[in-house]
């Protein structure tokens, strides 16, 4: 594994696919976590950050805030057909989170497609605090 202070990789997982992420800030394992469920979808280098958008999320702990940060991002994706690129955590704490993402309608000339997300799931769902960083790893139902 990686260990550079943030960043994402995905890994092999039965029949889905696992998405690991990780950064010195509780913030950062956020974004990288988003950068990683895109770059499954679409190739992230081919989206145009055109639109943004403000979410607002509440949760009882930063885990399920975790999850429910990526089942809201899924959720724009399947809704708006939008593709997102940038991700910026503008505040957060382990029961609120206020971001701004930006992304496009997807356009399947100019975005390169990858695997249909159709869940986040709860399975071998781990955040964790390390010695300097947080890491996550989630697998993604396929």
């Amino acid at each position: 594994m990686n260990h550079i202070s943030k960043g994402f990789e995905t890994f092999e997982h039965t029949a889905d696919i696992g998405i690991r992420a990780w950064g010195s800030e509780f913030t950062e394992v956020f974004e990288e976590a988003a950068k990683a469920l895109f770059s499954v979808i679409a190739e992230l280098n081919s989206v145009s950050p055109k639109e943004k958008f403000q979410i607002r999320l509440e949760a009882p702990s930063g885990e399920e805030l975790f999850l429910k940060w990526l089942k809201e991002l899924l959720f724009i994706f399947d809704s708006k057909h939008m593709v997102l690129s940038e991700f910026k955590i503008l505040e957060l704490t382990p029961e609120k989170l206020s971001a701004e993402v930006s992304g496009e309608q997807i356009d399947s000339k100019k975005h390169k497609l990858g695997y249909e997300v159709k869940a986040i799931t709860h399975h071998q769902f781990k955040l964790v605090r390390e010695k300097t960083r947080y890491l996550a790893e989630v697998i993604l139902d396929i």
